[in-house]
């Protein structure tokens, strides 16, 4: 069996202005040769909640929301199921899908997702939010300087299911954010377009309204 590796992740933007989406894809795969996809309908995930911002009670409930927003918001034929605690604070291809957080820094990426393949099958994902670089919040109020757990884990979440990053800057792919946003909460019609292509649904809710003030790309 021939297993590869991929990271994906959401980076701190260093530059701002207001955009908005077109009516073209843009979304991308998290491969651009192979269209990676979980073999089951159903993907369980862990969570070490052990973190330098937030009480650990805090930090379950602003996973699980990133991670129903696939199928809450987009109708996708798959299904994050949370799978309870855990302890684990390494990332490693053992067949568990375990969120966690790392007092380190990875560059300006806020989060990100380490994902292993055989064949065209996702086999495991990993995401780890690098809590040494940046501040944590949940919720919709007292955010300083730092991120809402909700709005990364829902575009890191999108990287566990095989999407890669979009070109529409008011999509949750889109490959940046700025501090204390919740744009990345709310699927946007791009992003519903890609997870679909990807898990066909039934009955997918109306996408966010575009047209959405939101930033520009990362410049490095």
């Amino acid at each position: 069996m021939r297993v590869r590796t991929r990271t994906a992740m959401l980076a701190a933007i260093v530059a701002i202005a207001t955009v908005f989406s077109g009516g073209l894809r843009a979304f991308t795969l998290i491969d651009s040769t192979v269209r990676y996809t979980w073999a089951n309908s159903s993907v369980s995930y862990y969570i070490n909640p052990a973190n330098l911002d937030l009480p650990a009670t805090a930090i379950e409930p602003a996973i699980r929301a990133g991670a129903d927003a696939w199928r809450n918001q987009a109708g996708a034929g798959v299904t994050l199921s949370y799978a309870g605690p855990s302890t684990q604070t390494v990332n490693t291809n053992d067949g568990l899908n375990v969120i966690m957080f790392r007092n380190a820094a990875s560059g300006s990426a806020i989060a990100t997702t380490y994902s292993w393949f055989s064949g065209n099958q996702i086999i495991d994902a990993d995401m780890v939010f690098w809590d040494g670089a940046f501040k944590f919040f949940t919720g919709s109020t007292g955010c300083v300087n730092g991120f809402y757990i909700e709005d990364v884990a829902t575009h890191e979440f999108g990287h566990v299911l095989g999407l890669g990053h979009s070109t529409a800057t008011p999509a949750t792919m889109y490959p940046s954010a700025t501090t204390c946003s919740q744009q990345g909460r709310s699927l946007d019609a791009d992003d519903v377009a890609g997870i679909l292509s990807l898990y066909p649904g039934t009955a997918p809710a109306p996408p966010r309204a575009p047209g959405a003030a939101t930033n520009v790309r990362i410049i490095r």
